[in-house]
């Protein structure tokens, strides 16, 4: 039995012999979590509140000011600026802050449901700040389209993944080319100092998608040639550090490329996933960096537009993609279903997952399948949902990727896992809150098997779930 199986049964044990006193601590769990969460409802409706106040209170600084709409825009800019602030200082906070606000409230007024979701608790401010961000510069009757399908999201996403979801919609509904709007964002490109506490400082880049990931990528592969005393975060900014100092790189050679390169290739179905080498000449020997991308084959074709995703960051124009296939020296076929030919099952007959079924899995997942979990399916485990040990085999519908920390916490706690139809995943807590995760490329479902019934992670009969399930405690 494996390390994480023993655990598993250990841990099941425990449970058993806790009984009554366990269940009364999964009780009380559960009435604190609720508490807990009927508290950021309260402070979400607070916040709701807030902005429609700072508004009315914006009307209010203008008629002080005398300004009102056929006023000329010097004035009205003025008046708004003598709010902010009048606002900061009633807060004490910085002017840029409050800035913010009110250029959120402002906003607002086009996105009423969105106001009327943070006022009920069903997203939280950061939430509402992402469809904002979202929508700048779109026609309202796009904006109201847009914002229906964004709150649907963001009632079951953590921020980040909606930040990366509601990129790749944008993408879909704005009838101008990203190649062009990429073209005149780019005309900003700069970088940026922000001083910092304790002597430190933020110095960030803003540049286009594919040549930040390139970057990211191949800082992660120079950082992960040489170890030493400093963790790889540390060695990565130290690297970038010296590369723009241009001081000798300390643990391995670099080269003057400065591009995307060649790498695993992109491919064919109705989707690929394609590796593109970031460094031309490799010079660190068997480190070889790499980022992924998922091209439609239309697009790869030339046959349409339709943008390509970047993994780690969202979408990506049609040219952009095919140059980085043009740099491909072959290509990794993914299919998307069962019938054009991939291998989703091996059954009992591989622990190991094949190559075609891992990158099929790692294109429909996306990520960390655990509720929230940013962590990309490159840097995660693929994980047995019902363990080898008991039966579990390896096909699609029963393996998942996780992150190390919930791969350990699926195996060791009392978060208990499912696979339901469409990819989605149903977790239950300890508390016995359900919670589902939905993979971010939700392929053709398969056709029913001899082996189709739900998948479940083994656990003894009173840790099994409840089929009367009450609606979701939360979703993602």
């Amino acid at each position: 039995m494996t390390e994480f199986g023993a655990s598993a049964a250990s841990s099941r044990h425990a449970r058993v012999r806790g009984g009554a006193s366990v269940r009364a601590a999964e009780a009380a769990l559960d009435a604190e979590l609720e508490a807990i969460v009927e508290l950021e409802r309260s402070i979400r409706a607070a916040q709701a509140e807030q902005l429609r106040r700072i508004e009315r209170a914006h009307g209010w600084a203008h008629a002080v000011e005398r300004v009102h709409e056929g006023s000329s825009s010097t004035d009205r800019e003025l008046a708004t600026r003598c709010f902010v602030a009048e606002l900061a200082t009633a807060l004490r906070v910085h002017e840029r802050q409050s800035g913010a606000m009110v250029a959120d409230a402002q906003r607002l007024r086009s996105l009423p449901a969105t106001l009327d979701a943070l006022a009920s608790g069903t997203i939280g401010l950061a939430h509402t700040r992402t469809i904002i961000e979202a929508t700048q510069g779109m026609p309202q009757p796009l904006t109201a389209e847009f914002e229906v399908t964004a709150l649907d999201r963001a009632a079951r996403m953590t921020n980040a993944s909606l930040r990366r979801s509601l990129r790749g919609l944008r993408e879909r509904l704005l009838a101008e080319p990203l190649e062009q709007r990429q073209a005149r964002s780019a005309l900003d490109r700069r970088v940026c100092l922000e001083p910092e506490p304790d002597g430190m400082a933020w110095l960030s880049l803003y540049l286009e998608g594919e040549r930040a990931t390139a970057i990211r990528a191949r800082l992660d592969a120079l950082a992960g040639a040489s170890l030493d005393g400093r963790t790889a975060a540390q060695r990565a900014l130290d690297i970038a550090a010296d590369l723009l100092l241009g001081n000798p790189v300390v643990g391995g050679a670099t080269d003057d490329g400065d591009g995307l390169g060649a790498g695993d290739g992109l491919g064919g179905g109705p989707a690929g996933v394609g590796e593109a080498d970031i460094s031309r000449r490799r010079p660190l020997g068997a480190v070889v960096p790499r980022v992924y991308v998922t091209v439609p084959v239309m697009t790869l074709l030339g046959h349409s537009d339709e943008p390509a995703e970047l993994d780690g960051y969202g979408p990506i124009d049609a040219e952009t993609a095919r140059e980085l296939a043009a740099h491909a020296p072959s290509f990794q076929r993914i299919l998307t279903h069962p019938e054009t030919g991939a291998y989703l099952s091996y059954g009992r007959a591989s622990y190991r997952v094949p190559a075609d079924l891992a990158g099929y899995l790692r294109v429909r997942d996306g990520g960390c399948r655990f509720p929230g979990c940013g962590r990309r399916a490159v840097s995660s485990d693929i994980d047995h949902t019902v363990d080898w040990a008991f039966d579990g085999r390896t096909e699609h519908d029963n393996l998942a990727h996780l992150c190390r920390k919930h791969h350990r916490l699926k195996h060791r706690t009392g978060w208990r896992m499912a696979q339901e139809p469409g990819g989605a995943v149903r977790w239950e807590s300890p508390a016995g809150r359900v919670y589902r995760s939905r993979p971010e490329h939700p392929f053709a479902p398969r056709p029913a098997s001899r082996n189709a019934n739900t998948r479940t992670s083994s656990r003894p009969p009173d840790a099994m779930e409840d089929p009367e399930a009450p609606p979701l405690a939360a979703g993602f």
